[in-house]
């Protein structure tokens, strides 16, 4: 297979060009690290194989740390299950202008339930749950037929990390709470098959490795730190997983003693205006009264791990990180806006899964405004909508964070209508966010309105 790289979309201005062999030992996919291109330029690629062209693809180079970068835009997305319906998400961000994507985890899900139901939309392939290396692969293969991810794919560059559907529900270091060795075999043997079909369809250098945290650095504007919650150093949470009062021990590893090391390393080092954590679950605090028949918190978040997010908040000033954190997650499947002691988190909803409301709320507590529900109890919290399905786009300039929030009117059927769901900014040097009173414009095109916007009003 012969692959090309330029500035031009029909590959007339190569840059670069060579030859990489697509095998069945790696599935058939191929990754190529191509070196040697000019920062901050927007680049083609293409592939062909005999008389067979690829579609040309489109991405962009990271800026120069001394550049004179002054605004980069980011989208932030996660938790994409197929039979829950279409990924309308992903084709409104294919039409953003944006300098990459960060996906935080649940790119595809490795269990089967919601086809089960009378909501599902469309039907997994394989049928039920992943087990072997071959049916990682195939369910993998069938996620990328979907046009609207292909279309993100082929318009931004996409950092991702792993969360636990890609592996299995509920993953941690040794198991998993939807693992049963009596039925799915040998926790290492299905563990090893489902990261190595990550690896072989991730965009992503690893180098050989099987971890996925790493930095990438934006220029001066931002370090971009992404984390791995979920398999590096994650002991088994509290509660199996399930709702708790109280998670008991503070000494529950979350990142691991060798990715602490790392981290430290990184964010000594990182010299941009802004750190941004892409991580896979929620950090900030989140109780309820009303959840597990009592003080509800989630195990499976940073709420389970208490002492290591207060490790990670000394870390951070200790390095002289005492305001200028933004810290971007998914996997609750909602909208989140939370001011942290070290910065602010911004969540992003789920693409298609069942969102927080549908599954986790008591019906008493559904029928209420989310606002109410959790700010009364969580005074941290600025901003929670829990019914609607979309993604995020941060704005980053040398003065502010801006997240901007847009969710899409559908998952039902294919449609890119979608309205603003409102934005926070977090200013320079400051705590507290702040609201934000319209989206905030690329520097190429002018935002949408802050209403429902119609598919052309989403593109460049």
């Amino acid at each position: 297979m012969d692959w090309w790289i330029g500035t031009a979309p029909d590959g007339a201005e190569a840059t670069a060009w060579g030859t990489a062999e697509a095998s069945p030992a790696r599935d058939h996919t191929v990754q190529v690290d191509v070196g040697g291109l000019e920062p901050a330029t927007t680049y083609w690629y293409g592939f062909r194989a005999g008389d067979a062209r690829s579609p040309a693809g489109r991405t962009r180079t990271a800026p120069a740390a001394d550049g004179p970068v002054r605004h980069l835009r980011l989208g932030l997305t996660s938790c994409a299950s197929w039979p829950c319906g279409y990924f309308n998400a992903y084709a409104n961000l294919a039409g953003r202008d944006l300098d990459l994507v960060v996906h935080v985890g649940d790119y595809m899900y490795e269990n089967d339930r919601v086809s089960l139901t009378p909501r599902a939309v469309r039907a997994h392939r394989p049928p039920g749950e992943l087990v072997t290396l071959d049916d990682y692969r195939r369910r993998h293969a069938q996620y990328r037929t979907d046009p609207d991810l292909q279309a993100l794919h082929a318009r931004h560059p996409v950092v991702a990390v792993w969360d636990d559907h890609e592996i299995v529900g509920g993953a941690w270091r040794e198991g998993a709470s939807d693992h049963r060795p009596s039925r799915h075999g040998r926790w290492e043997d299905r563990r090893a098959a489902a990261v190595r079909a990550y690896l072989e369809w991730t965009p992503i250098r690893n180098a050989g490795s099987s971890s996925v945290y790493r930095r990438v650095r934006l220029g001066p504007l931002a370090d971009l730190v992404m984390l791995d919650t979920r398999l590096t150093g994650r002991d088994r949470p509290a509660g199996r997983g399930r709702a708790v009062r109280r998670v008991g021990p503070r000494d529950r590893a979350l990142l691991g003693e060798q990715q602490w090391r790392w981290l430290a390393e990184q964010v000594a080092s990182a010299n941009g205006r802004w750190l941004i954590l892409g991580n896979q679950v929620v950090m900030a605090p989140v109780r309820a009264v009303g959840l597990a028949g009592g003080v509800g918190v989630n195990p499976n978040q940073w709420d389970g791990y208490p002492g290591e997010r207060e490790r990670l908040y000394g870390l951070l000033r200790s390095a002289g990180w005492a305001a200028d954190v933004a810290v971007l997650s998914g996997d609750f499947h909602s909208s989140w806006a939370s001011d942290l002691p070290i910065g602010a988190e911004f969540v992003t909803p789920s693409v298609t899964t069942d969102c927080f409301a549908r599954t986790v709320l008591p019906v008493e507590a559904a029928a209420r405004p989310a606002a109410w529900w959790f700010r009364t109890q969580n005074r941290h919290v600025r901003m929670a909508e829990l019914r609607r399905h979309g993604y995020l786009v941060v704005d980053v300039t040398a003065e502010r964070v801006q997240a901007d929030w847009w969710h899409v009117d559908t998952v039902t059927r294919r449609d890119r209508a979608e309205q603003w769901g409102g934005g926070w900014r977090l200013t320079q040097g400051e705590l507290g966010l702040r609201p934000a009173g319209a989206p905030a414009e690329s520097p190429l095109s002018p935002a949408p309105a802050a209403g429902r916007s119609s598919p052309s009003a989403a593109t460049e």
